[in-house]
């Protein structure tokens, strides 16, 4: 299992590889008839009420599909995410021993949104980023993922310390706005998954993106070293995009 190599892998990553590691889960999800992505929007929100009350550290994005094939089974991700493991337990403690009977005690219905199913964990692991203040970010905010596979001989280590010195060079050349991620999974994957890690790239506002799509090229050709090294390290597929807004946000 591959997935299995990779986690192993990840447990030895030195910390100067990476900026912060924290646990995200994601939930994949149908709408229920007559219900649309405000109505999700709006449970979420009322989900982070609970989880303030609650006091677990936790915060929930949702993804909406961008280009991502035309055959996927869902409508839109939740995206959960705690700062460390004894977090991610205690919120699943609090979800599944007292949220429904909180939810019980509100003045609304209880009809969900959405019906949900297959959810996995990894770990999450930033490596790279550009910050812009949270004023001038989006609301709505592009994500592209893609799954790797490492070479032969390659490790995460290698990859992770690769796209900390590549960002630094995105910086130099004047690329804002966007971070990089490399997550790996440890619950809920299929034992055949024929991957190592998924890669995130992000973007606070399609502007950033848009200014990274006409000009990458460019910045290639006078880093070819950036492409030579990834390209020596891994080998991804699957590319997809999402849009993503951040709901709440009770784990700072």
């Amino acid at each position: 299992m591959r997935w299995l190599l990779a986690t192993l892998f990840f447990i030895a990553l030195s910390t100067q590889a990476q900026e912060y590691e924290v646990r995200s889960e994601f939930t994949y999800c149908t709408l229920n008839e007559g219900k649309t992505l405000q109505d999700v929007i709006a449970q979420s929100e009322r989900y982070g009420e609970f989880s303030k009350a609650a006091g677990t550290k936790y915060l929930q994005v949702v993804l909406t599909p961008m280009h991502a094939g035309v055959t996927n089974p869902y409508d839109y991700v939740l995206w959960g995410q705690w700062p460390d493991g004894q977090s991610m337990y205690n919120e699943w403690g609090s979800y599944t021993n007292d949220f429904w009977a909180w939810m019980s005690e509100q003045d609304e219905p209880t009809e969900m949104a959405g019906s949900c199913i297959g959810s996995i964990a990894m770990f999450n692991a930033a490596t790279a980023h550009s910050r812009i203040p949270w004023d001038d970010r989006d609301t709505w905010q592009p994500h592209q993922w893609a799954d790797c596979t490492l070479k032969e001989g390659a490790t995460l280590e290698q990859v992770m310390e690769a796209q900390a010195r590549h960002g630094e060079l995105m910086k130099e050349a004047g690329f804002e706005g966007w971070g990089t991620h490399v997550f790996t999974p440890y619950l809920g994957f299929e034992p055949d998954w024929p991957y190592d890690y998924v890669q995130m790239n992000h973007w606070y506002t399609f502007e950033h993106r848009g200014k990274t799509a006409d000009t990458w090229l460019a910045f290639l050709e006078d880093h070819p070293e950036v492409q030579a090294e990834t390209e020596a390290l891994t080998s991804c597929e699957r590319h997809r995009s999402f849009a993503g807004r951040m709901i709440f946000n009770n784990a700072d």
